[in-house]
This record gives structure tokens, sequence and C-alpha cells, in this order.
């Protein structure tokens, strides 16, 4: 088999590229094709059966790949970042929140992990990947997204939050809110549960249209590779050995498997794999409360599941960026336990104390792990390990942005509930985000140049997560369909 261009990877970064780029393309994706909802009903048996809460079952499990040789590697003891190796990959267990990432991420320009572009020169790009998620957004998004659908009930949280922190809003969400099914897409009726979505509103990259040809059910082994260029893809399938021969390929695969591939191949001498692996990325997270006097917050009130970020919350620390995410619904009832006015109770204030602990909102606190602590992911004799040393020694520095952060909830006149907090970066990272493996732009650090181009070969570009020289506090999807609808224009000659 030959073709002009093979993308390996059908999920949001190669069908994405796929759908803009001209001439004769296929796609190879070693997922199988699956229902969702049949993914769904078999997850809901599941917990019905082992009588596990939904909230913590993991939802992932239910895109397990029946095919022998999709196995998703295990990162690290203290790494929780899982993913997925059926049709889509990884794009299908993102929940929907649609950052771009921050002006501060790209406004170093001559730094090891600085990026090639600017965000002026990422506008447009995000624009168009908005409008192919079909995202929804706050009319009062300061980024100013390419929004199909405004979300509903956004001035009764604005309502509650603007006495203590006036510039929250809404974040952007991948949900269907249009009524438009034309793709297939189904209509967010705001039940949550967005990584396996019932109503299968939530954007996958399988929504967005191409007329490329797929083939499943192919992994691709290694690449074999002639005088700087690649000529061949040896592939596995259920059926025996395939060979794909092409003019050009382009890797969309995520951070971790995009960089077995290369490193199972017989890469060109000048290509970097001695840098393949290192400046893992990703996220740590913690979670705090605090209490808002005097308002009631409008829990299940929006016309989708969504949260809202908290640029008063939000900044950088020590090199570290951090957004902080106010939770939509119900804190739980370790939070709400201490949130209760006993005192208020024993006068027999009841209606008080009740609407006190309405007044209780859970934070999610998404950390940066800087590039320059070169977390690394390791790839030899077939295994994969991790060496998160770095993080280790430098984690402290999250003590210091979560009293930072109870810093600004007291400055702004909330309370800070400090019984309601979890510190999970202390004994674990991961939110499943694969950045930052293969890193691209002009620095000595790089495997990637600035035009998608495989250091070192003369035809294999590399898109994804994984080319990110830095990720910040935002977690990638959008920027991923971006930067793969900027590769395609380049590939078409229009950039």
């Amino acid at each position: 088999m030959f073709v002009d261009t093979l993308i390996i990877g059908n999920g949001f970064a190669g069908r994405a590229v796929a759908s803009e780029l001209d001439g004769d393309v296929l796609i190879v994706e070693r997922g199988e094709k699956f229902n969702i909802f049949e993914r769904r009903q078999a997850f809901d048996q599941r917990l019905k059966r082992e009588g596990v809460d939904r909230h913590f079952a993991k939802i992932r499990d239910a895109y397990a790949s029946a095919l022998p040789f999709n196995k998703p590697e295990k990162i690290g003891k203290d790494c929780w970042s899982e993913y997925i190796l059926v049709d889509g990959g990884c794009s299908n267990h993102w929940g929907g929140l649609s950052f771009r990432l921050s002006e501060n991420v790209f406004a170093d320009r001559a730094g090891v992990f600085a990026w090639p572009f600017s965000m002026a020169e990422m506008k447009p790009f995000y624009d168009k990947a908005e409008g192919l998620l079909r995202i929804c957004a706050d009319p009062q998004d300061p980024d100013g997204r390419n929004a199909r659908a405004a979300i509903k009930g956004v001035s009764k949280w604005r309502k509650e939050l603007e006495p203590y922190f006036p510039a929250a809003y809404i974040g952007a969400q991948s949900h269907n809110l249009t009524g438009d099914n034309s793709n297939g897409q189904g209509s967010c009726m705001g039940a949550g549960d967005c990584e396996l979505c019932p109503m299968d509103a939530k954007t996958r990259s399988l929504h967005l249209r191409t007329d490329t040809r797929v083939l499943n059910g192919v992994m691709v082994d290694s690449l074999r590779f002639e005088n700087g260029k690649a000529v061949e893809a040896l592939c596995t399938t259920e059926s025996g050995p395939l060979s794909i021969g092409f003019n050009r390929l382009v890797v969309a695969a995520h951070g971790v498997e995009s960089m077995k591939l290369l490193l199972r191949s017989n890469l060109p001498e000048s290509t970097p794999a001695h840098l393949m692996g290192h400046h893992y990325q990703d996220h740590a997270i913690a979670q705090v409360t605090c209490i808002l006097p005097g308002s009631t917050l409008p829990y299940h009130e929006l016309s989708t599941a969504a949260q809202i970020v908290i640029p008063e919350l939000s900044g950088e620390l020590e090199g570290v960026e951090y957004t902080t995410l106010g939770l939509m619904t119900p804190v739980g009832d370790w939070a709400l336990s201490n949130a209760i006015d006993l005192e208020k109770i024993n006068q027999w204030e009841l209606e008080g104390a009740i609407r006190g602990v309405g007044s209780t909102l859970a934070l999610f606190i998404l950390l940066e792990i800087p590039p320059e602590w070169d977390v690394a992911i390791g790839y030899k004799d077939g295994k994969i390990s991790l060496d998160s040393s770095a993080y280790h020694r430098k984690k402290g520095v999250y003590d210091r942005v979560v009293e930072e952060i109870y810093t600004k909830i007291a400055a702004a006149g909330a309370i800070p509930l400090k019984s309601g907090e979890t510190r999970h970066y202390n004994n674990w990272f991961g939110t499943h985000h694969l950045v930052g493996t293969l890193g691209m732009g002009n620095g000595p650090r790089t495997v990637v140049d600035p035009e998608f181009k495989l250091r070192g070969a003369d035809n294999v570009y590399v898109v994804g997560s994984a080319v990110f020289p830095r990720c910040g506090s935002r977690n990638p999807t959008v920027t991923v369909v971006a930067l793969s609808l900027m590769l395609a224009d380049k590939l078409n000659g229009k950039v």
C-alpha cells in the first residue's frame, strides 16, 4: 500500500489535520471503532453490579480496547494519568473544558522553552478550532471565544460571585447547545458525566468531519528511514503485518505513544532521540473550599455542565502557573460538615445554618509542572519508566501557591475553609494531559522544529500535545486542534 500522506492517529490532532489537508491522505488508527451508547450502557451495568458510586468509578475503563496489541502503559506509580486506545484515543476522555493557553505562556519569546508562535499568530487558528469543536461560552469570556452558542444561566452565577470575584466567568465547553445534529452529535441536556456523555453531546474527535479514509485496528510498530527520509510504516493488525509506504508522514498520536513509535524506529543520526520523553508536563492538582457569605450558589442551574474560571485566584508563582476553577456542583460531605455553623444550630437558627451551606464553593486548582523541572518518561527494551525525582524535590512550591490562594480568598472578603482541602500533589500528579515529550521550537532542547518537522528527518511531521514546549496550567485540547489546523495550512503551502 502507498499513499501520499499518512497520518498516525484518529484523535483530534489527526482528524483536524486531515480535515484541511489537500491530496491523497490516509489515517491509520490502532483503536477499533466502538458504539458510545453501548459503552455507556456497559458502564452503568458495571456500576450496578459492583455497587460503586459513579463519581468514584474509573469511567475510562469503559473505553478499554478489545485488540490484543492495545494495552495502555502504566506511566508511573506517582503519575495517575491514563490513556485510551480505542478509535479517537485520548480525545474520548476529555470532559469538554475548552481553554486556550494563557497569554503568559506565549509571552516568552526567547527562553529555552519558548513557543515558536505568538498569541497573535495562534488566534486565527484558535478561532477556527473553536468553530470545529462547537464550543459554547460565557459572553463575558475575556478570550473573546468563537462560540457556537452562549451558555445560559451565567447571570445567576455572576450575581452571586461578583461581590467577591468580579472577573469570574464560566469556562467554555465543547458541549453541543445549538440543537444542530447534522454531524451526528447529540444535544447537551446538562446531565454531567461528560467523559462518557449519555447524549453524545460532548464534541469528540469523531464529530470532526473529514472525507479521509481511516483504517482502524492498525498499529504502527515502527518507521523505516532511508537517508534521512521515512519511507515505510511497519504495522501490526489482527490479520497480520501490514506495510504502508508514503511521501510524507504526520505523527498525531499522543505524548507517550508518539514517543515510543519514534524510539522504536531507525531514526536518522541527527534526530535528537536522547531528548525524547524529557520535559513531560501534565498537571498537578489541589482542592480547597471557601465560603462566600451572603451568597446563594445556583447549583445545577446552567444549560450545560461547566466550571467557573476565577482570574482573581489564578496567576503565577515562582515560575509555576496556576488556574483556579470553581466547581458548579455541591461540595462534598466532608467539606459541608465543616461549613455548617454549629453555633447557629445550637441557637435553633436552622434556616440561617442551611443558607450558609449554600454559600460554600469548592475550588479545583490546576498546577503547572514546568518544563524546567524535566520530569522525564524513558523507553527502553519495550518498557517505559518515569523519572519524577525533580517533581518531588520541587513540589513544595505548590504549598506556597495554595497559601497564596488562601490569602487572595480572604482579601476578597470570602472565608477559606481549610478543613475542606486536599493537596493531591503531595502524593501524585496527572490529569491525563500527556504534554511536552517531543517539544517544538527553536531552543536547544527541542525535538520538533517550528515547522512541525521532526529534526533530522525530511518528511516527518509531529503534532499534538507532545509538541508543546510549555502548557502552563490549562488543558491542551483546543490548542491541539489549533496547531493541527496550522500544520495543515503549512503543508498546503498557505502559511
